[in-house]
């Protein structure tokens, strides 16, 4: 049994457990960090998956990442740089028709201009549609670095802010309903909607997936809303920064170390005991591993919350449904929309943003109909990144990295299936579609990873294989997240604090619960 050498523990060398260690380092307290892999990040890392290329292998893309942390810190001292991309979005269409989305007022409103010319009036209707995110946006700024409102108090501050009427639309209903009743063109609506369904188990007609697309759009890393870039060298970039700055401030980091359960004493969490075998005792204990893993796994019989509701149970018995695949390429995919490129290597436009494939509500629609009886869609929703469009140091030269985010493939797949078998068929299915858009890409692949819910789940420890630790839908958001009895990083058991992206205010690369639950701990008694 180790003494009482330590303030608190961290579990978990995430971006939201080393920002949590960070903040108790800054303000003086002892702090262990202990991680299972052999790297820090979880899955906000980049790792050489093969000789030569370097992948953000799970997290790819920053938004949310919020700016008081990144100056509190001193994310830049270690090196962190997030850059714009020219182009936010490029979406083909096999008919020959494609639109791109910049993050220029003036340049999106004509390309619009020229998309939506059979359905002119979403033209203003799209700049009316950000300005009402926005709004929503801004209320919510003032609730996700603090305790978690009730829906009756969410609903009040909405009120105060003159936008009581957006919050059923955009809080409460499914992405379908809040884009159908603002546009008419259905090209358009399938792009918008994909940020409704990024990391959820559910389809876009789903109730809650509208505050999912409001989630995304909360990010202000750029110093605009919603602007989403790239971090110069991959999102490892972010971790090992927060890493270099807490060991500064007098914290320790040890690796290998798997956690095997937490330790009560009286009901009270005093610590915990390694795979090893090794007790480590301190008066706070934070995790950054899912609900189901804190409160189910390492509390093993003296878990108090089996059997009841929360999102540790969601998270076994729906789980995720997205996968990650990532594909090194000898060269840039050409797409049949656009006049053919000689010159390979030349970066275009459609090379610079998110890349969608998704034609149209429908289409999303089967693809979650698909996955919902626990098939892997058959046409899946497709996102392509191309990191090292603009950044070279990632690759051999003349290389690059095509980064798909796909949905949906479910954790638990139907009676009979094989993963082995899936998983590649999948794969295969995948890089066919893309190849109706670009098909210079099949034959340029020179090698391929391809991580399912399950993948992740082995690979970085998320239950269910769910990214964002459970899905951003009712019943478990604000004061009920992830269950009831909780309030944000506080849970029913002393000294035992969730830090991870189950906590209040959720997942993608956002930093708030690690800061809610270092703050939870310092205003402890």
């Amino acid at each position: 049994m180790a003494g009482t050498g330590y303030d608190a523990i961290v579990i978990g060398a995430g971006h939201n457990g080393l920002i949590s260690a960070g903040y108790l380092a800054k303000a003086g307290k002892r702090v262990l960090v202990l991680e299972r892999r052999d790297i820090v990040g979880g899955a906000c890392v980049t790792e050489e998956v093969w000789e030569g290329y370097r992948v953000s292998v799970g997290a790819y893309l920053c938004s949310l990442l919020l700016p008081e942390i990144i100056e509190d810190l001193e994310l830049k001292k270690y090196g962190f740089e997030v850059y714009r991309r020219e182009t936010s979005g490029f979406t083909p269409f096999l008919d020959g028709n494609y639109m791109h989305f910049y993050p220029d007022e003036e340049k999106m409103r004509a390309e619009l201009t020229a998309f939506c010319a059979e359905t002119p009036q979403d033209v203003d209707a799209y700049f009316a549609f950000e300005a009402d995110v926005e709004r929503v946006a801004t209320v919510l700024d003032a609730v996700m670095m603090q305790e978690p409102p009730t829906e009756s108090e969410l609903r009040a501050l909405f009120a105060n802010a003159g936008i009581a009427h957006l919050f059923d639309d955009f809080m409460v209903g499914s992405v379908r309903n809040l884009l159908d009743k603002r546009f008419q063109n259905e090209r358009l609506k399938a792009i918008l909607s994909t940020d409704g369904l990024i990391g959820t188990y559910g389809g876009v007609s789903s109730q809650g997936t509208a505050y999912v697309l409001v989630h995304h759009y909360m990010g202000k890393v750029l110093g605009s809303r919603g602007s989403w870039g790239y971090v110069r060298g991959g999102m490892g970039n972010i971790t090992q920064g927060l890493a270099q700055f807490m060991r500064e401030q007098g914290g320790e980091i040890r690796l290998s170390a798997s956690v095997k359960r937490l330790l009560l004493e009286e009901g009270r969490c005093v610590g915990v005991e390694l795979e090893s075998g090794e007790q480590i005792l301190a008066p706070a204990v934070l995790s950054n591993a899912d609900p189901y893993r804190t409160f189910v796994t390492l509390l093993g019989d003296d878990a108090p919350f089996k059997g009841q509701p929360g999102l540790w149970t969601d998270l076994k018995t729906k789980g995720g449904a997205s996968a990650k695949i990532n594909l090194a390429v000898s060269e840039l995919p050409q797409f049949t929309c656009l006049p053919k490129r000689e010159d390979k290597s030349v970066v275009g436009a459609e090379h610079l943003g998110t890349v969608h494939l998704c034609p149209d509500m429908d289409y999303l629609e089967r693809a979650w109909h698909d996955a919902e009886q626990g098939y892997p869609s058959k046409e899946p929703m497709i996102e392509v990144y191309l990191q090292t469009a603009t950044d070279a140091t990632l690759t051999p030269p003349g290389k690059h990295i095509l980064s798909l985010f796909v949905q949906y493939f479910p954790y638990n797949l139907a009676a009979g299936l094989d993963l082995d078998t899936e998983r590649e068929a999948f794969a295969d299915r995948v890089i066919e579609i893309v190849g109706r858009y670009a098909p210079n890409v099949p034959a340029s692949i020179l090698h391929r990873q391809v991580l399912t819910p399950r993948d992740l789940e082995a690979r970085f420890g998320l239950t269910g294989g769910h990214i964002f630790h459970g899905d951003l839908l009712p019943p478990y958001l604000w004061r009920d997240k992830p269950g009831a009895g909780f309030t944000g990083a506080h849970t029913p058991i002393e000294g035992l604090y969730l830090c991870g992206s189950g906590a209040h205010p959720g997942g993608c690369v956002f930093g708030a619960p690690g800061y809610n639950a270092a703050q939870a701990v310092l205003n402890s008694k």
